[in-house]
């Protein structure tokens, strides 16, 4: 049986910001070890064409929701994904997570894909080999202030994304020693 799994890449600067397009170039996950002791082998990736034919990029990994972009490019290096994320124009919800991105306010990302072959380490499991499935802009639990003051200021204009901001702000912040 196979499972989705989700991994947050470790907050990485932005590659590249291009404003008017509303385009992000990113690392989306990288073969660091995560908070769980697991390690995802980038060259691992095995359907990175077939995710390119339907490129989807979620919010938080809610599938429920419409998608806030679309991946334009996957770049593989052996320690690294780099993805080239366009996000929604004229999708308010979509702006305003472009705009997190591109204060640096938000600099998570995670990756929802099916192991394939795996193997158990000390510290964890190594995926070895893996299927895409999508990836999420993800806030950055460690920096609830950041998020806060996003709202507080305005930036955040998408009702619904300020409120859940502001949810996980009050429900992870303490969780995580912030």
């Amino acid at each position: 049986m196979s499972r989705t799994l989700t991994r947050e890449a470790p907050p990485a600067p932005i590659v590249s910001v291009d404003s008017d397009e509303l385009v992000i170039r990113s690392l989306i996950t990288t073969n660091l070890p995560d908070r769980a002791g697991d390690v995802v082998l980038p060259s691992g990736l095995r359907n990175a064409e077939e995710f390119l034919r339907n490129p989807v990029v979620l919010w938080a990994h809610q599938r429920g929701m419409p998608p806030i972009g679309r991946c334009r490019a996957l770049e593989v290096r052996d320690d690294r994904v780099i993805a080239e994320t366009q996000f929604a124009k004229g999708v308010p919800f979509a702006e305003d997570v472009f705009k997190l991105y591109e204060q640096g306010i938000l600099r998570g990302w995670s990756i929802g894909f099916l192991p394939v072959r795996t193997r158990p380490t000390r510290g964890g499991v190594r995926y070895e080999e893996w299927d895409l499935l999508e990836y999420s802009a993800v806030p950055v639990p460690e920096n609830p202030a950041a998020l806060t003051l996003a709202v507080a200021k305005g930036i955040v204009r998408d009702p619904e994304l300020a409120l859940w901001l502001t949810w996980a702000v009050d429900v992870f912040g303490e969780l995580v020693g912030c």
